[in-house]
């Protein structure tokens, strides 16, 4: 398996968030510590962008952003990308380029997010493509964004996802999408008790064994951790994943399929002292994808 080439990739443009420029910051302190032979850096516009007639705000600098990431992932050989440094919707081109390698039923996606992110443009309360980026990825919302290559629903799994808005509850009914609970998988009752890592990662691992599919895409949003483990993010949601939750569950995932790819996102510390404190678990989850590219 060929290892992973990190894609720096800045993208603030896709955040509802009023602090969005603070994912460049965190991108430029993860930057210090990848490989720099293994880093390819992918232009952003620095400039916010237009919503050129859309629903979808600053679309103008996503769609450069995109492209920008199209090329830079068809100059690195077949390489895996793992995506770094952006908002979620930075997620789209390694998703394309993921089903384009491999196909889309021999594709899993596994979605590490406290929002399932599949808000429609025409009913988004933000217009921000972060919500709305595996709606994309489905081949819906915006004909702008939305993907020529669509993965299959049926391989799509949320992991930790519970912040979803009514109308992303009907799209996850619609498509069949499968949902890992953590709570519920460990059996504790109380949110506030510790859950056992072992049992998310040995339901991802049957999961993946039982789709059928041959490789694996992870999506990571850093909200899905706890707000008592991990800070830097710009909406915390309560009663999230443990960082030994989420980093046992990505190396028995890269374990059990070869990795097609991945995006890290939105790790936005507030200054430097947030930055700090919470790039180490950065540097874990970065660590727990590639484990697997020495088989």
């Amino acid at each position: 398996m060929s290892k992973p080439v990190f894609l720096m990739m800045p993208e603030w443009q896709g955040s509802a968030s009023s602090r969005a420029m603070q994912l460049a910051e965190g991108a430029e302190t993860l930057r210090e510590d990848l490989p720099s032979a293994a880093t390819r850096e992918v232009p952003v516009p620095l400039e916010a962008g237009d919503a050129l007639g859309t629903p979808v705000a600053r679309l103008s600098s996503l769609l450069r952003a995109r492209d920008a990431a199209r090329q830079t992932i068809g100059e690195i050989d077949g390489a895996p990308p793992v995506i770094v440094g952006g908002d979620c919707a930075s997620s789209l081109a390694g998703l394309e380029a993921a089903v384009r390698a491999h196909g889309a039923d021999r594709l899993a996606v596994l979605w590490f997010d406290a929002h399932p992110d599949l808000q429609h443009p025409s009913t988004s309360p933000s217009g921000a493509a972060s919500g709305m980026t595996l709606r994309h990825a489905l081949g819906d919302g915006s004909p702008d964004l939305a993907s020529a290559t669509p993965i299959n629903p049926a391989h799509l799994t949320l992991v930790g996802t519970r912040a979803i808005d009514p109308e992303e509850e009907t799209e996850i009914e619609r498509h069949g999408v499968h949902l890992l609970d953590p709570v519920s998988i460990s059996g504790v009752t109380d949110p506030g008790q510790p859950a056992d890592p072992g049992a998310l990662a040995a339901a991802v691992r049957e999961r993946l064994t039982e789709s059928g599919a041959e490789h694996v895409y992870v999506h990571v949003d850093f909200d899905v951790l706890d707000p008592a483990e991990f800070s830097a993010v710009h909406e915390a949601v309560p009663f999230g994943l443990t960082v030994t939750q989420l980093t046992a569950a990505i190396r028995a995932a890269v374990t059990a399929l070869p990795l097609a790819g991945a995006a890290i996102c939105e790790f936005a510390p507030a200054n430097a002292s947030a930055a700090a404190e919470d790039l180490p678990t950065v540097l874990r989850v970065l660590a727990a994808l590639t484990s697997g590219s020495a088989r």
